[in-house]
């Protein structure tokens, strides 16, 4: 059943309550609370919220993880387009490279194949690796990799490094990306992907 004919089924206020939901989902990245809900519709009672939940839940349009915070899911995952139109090539001070009429460029084909996540630099602790506050790193995940990949990878179950991977007597060493800090010695460490990425948003 198409999304139309489900919506067709809503009362205005359970559209409302779906729009609502769907905009924070896309447009910020994770669902409302229970609390953002109530607040945002004047419904005092989180019981009087999650009985459209329950009913948008019903009717095929969410999903929900009860275990999980802000765990609001669209039932019918809508896919952005990942690809833009190329204008050209450009060097600072020299005349616009024009592309072929009609060409694009899809960042998912610029970041290869395989199954991909990313995280964003909440400070700026990867600075000195040209990575700013509010980048996203993009990784293709995977739990292994070779001597000089980068990586985004867990020490001692907790700590989250952008490192390059290397090994020696010691064990895994962890060099900084490009400065020259001091390389880091660790025992435990958990691969989550390798680095294949980072997008700026200006």
């Amino acid at each position: 059943m198409s999304e139309t004919t489900k919506l067709a089924s809503l009362t205005p206020r359970q559209r409302d309550i779906f729009e609502f939901l769907k905009d924070k989902i896309l447009n910020r990245g994770y669902g409302p609370t229970v609390r953002e809900i109530g607040l945002e519709f004047g419904i005092r009672s989180p019981n009087g919220v999650m009985c459209h939940l329950k009913a948008l839940e019903k009717k095929g349009l969410i999903s929900r993880e009860s275990h999980m915070s802000r765990a609001i899911q669209l039932a019918d995952k809508p896919h952005r387009a990942t690809s833009i139109a190329m204008l050209g090539q450009i060097s600072s001070g020299n005349p616009l490279k024009a592309a072929k009429d009609g060409e694009v460029v899809d960042f998912m084909d610029v970041f290869g194949t395989g199954d991909h996540a990313c995280v964003k630099a909440n400070d700026d602790s990867f600075s000195h690796d040209g990575i700013d506050q509010g980048d996203y790193v993009v990784i293709r995940k995977q739990e292994s990799c070779r001597d000089g990949d980068s990586i985004l990878a867990l020490v001692d179950g907790r700590d989250a490094v952008l490192r390059r991977y290397f090994t020696d007597s010691k064990g895994v060493r962890l060099e900084p990306l490009t400065s020259n800090r001091k390389a880091l010695h660790a025992a435990n460490v958990t691969v989550l992907g390798v680095v294949v990425g980072v997008v700026r948003k200006l």
